[in-house]
C-alpha cells in the first residue's frame, strides 16, 4: 500500500498544509500522524478541534480508499475527549467496520504520544465506480 500512501501524501494539499502525514495504509485501515504546532492552536492555546478532525479525516480517507476504488466521505462525526497542547504528537488509527457494494464505515481513534485517547471519529464513505489512482499515475510512480 505504499502506492496509496505516496499518492495521498503527494496529492492531498490540505493535509500537507496541515502538517499531516499518512504513515501506512492497508486493506481497510490507515495510520496518520501530526505534530501539534502553533498553527494548530485555538485561542485557549490547545489544539483546535478542526485540526484533530482533519487528522482523523485523512486516516478515514486513506482507509476508505485502500481497496483501489475512489471513495468519498458522505457522513462523519467526532467526539473530543481530552485537550492537547503544542508539541504533542497525535496519531489517528482508522479501521473498517463494514464494507458493502456502495458504502463502507470506519472508526478512527486519535491518540496522543502518551497513548491517551484524544478523540473518536466515525465516518461513512460512498464507493465510486472509478479507480482512485489513474493508470497513468500508477505507471509514473513505479
Amino acid at each position: 500500500m505504499s502506492l496509496l500512501r505516496d499518492f495521498i501524501n503527494e496529492h492531498d494539499r490540505f493535509a500537507a498544509a496541515s502538517g499531516i502525514e499518512l504513515i501506512e495504509a492497508g486493506q481497510g485501515s490507515a495510520l496518520a500522524r501530526m505534530t501539534v504546532q502553533d498553527k494548530h492552536l485555538n485561542g485557549l492555546d490547545i489544539v483546535h478541534g478542526g485540526a484533530v478532525f482533519t487528522l482523523a479525516d485523512l486516516a478515514f480517507a486513506a482507509a476508505s480508499n485502500s481497496r483501489g476504488s475512489a471513495a468519498v466521505g458522505i457522513n462523519a462525526s467526532i467526539h473530543y475527549i481530552r485537550p492537547v497542547q503544542q508539541g504533542s504528537i497525535l496519531t489517528a488509527q482508522a479501521r473498517e467496520i463494514f464494507s458493502h457494494r456502495t458504502l463502507s464505515g470506519y472508526a478512527v481513534e486519535v491518540r496522543d504520544d502518551q497513548d491517551r485517547l484524544v478523540a473518536t471519529f466515525q465516518g461513512t464513505a460512498y464507493k465510486k465506480d472509478a479507480p482512485l489512482i489513474p493508470e497513468t499515475e500508477k505507471s509514473r510512480q513505479k
